[in-house]
């Protein structure tokens, strides 16, 4: 029987989670901090909103917990840097 912490299936699908921040060195440390799990990150200025935007990625089975323990690990690092998770998706 299948719990529902157990993955459906064994395939890892891409997700992705953006994180804002008011002052590019702060995106810069904790993209800096994110590189060393292995997860593809990316910083960019967002102009019409005036914050720098880290873009975390990675692989992760598709299911509830492990998503959510992903952005909380991802929200409790940032949080100290002064960033703020703004949205995640999948592709």
């Amino acid at each position: 029987m299948q719990t529902e912490l157990e993955p459906k299936t064994k395939t890892l699908k891409p997700i992705y989670a953006n994180i804002v921040f008011r002052e590019q060195p702060s995106a810069l440390a904790f993209a800096k901090l994110v590189v060393e799990h292995d997860w593809t990150v990316g910083v960019a200025y967002v102009p019409n909103r005036g914050q720098w935007q880290a873009t975390v990625r990675r692989r992760i089975h598709p299911v509830f917990h492990e998503v959510t323990v992903w952005l909380a690990t991802l929200t409790a690092r940032a949080t100290p840097m002064g960033g703020e998770l703004d949205g995640w998706g999948h592709g």
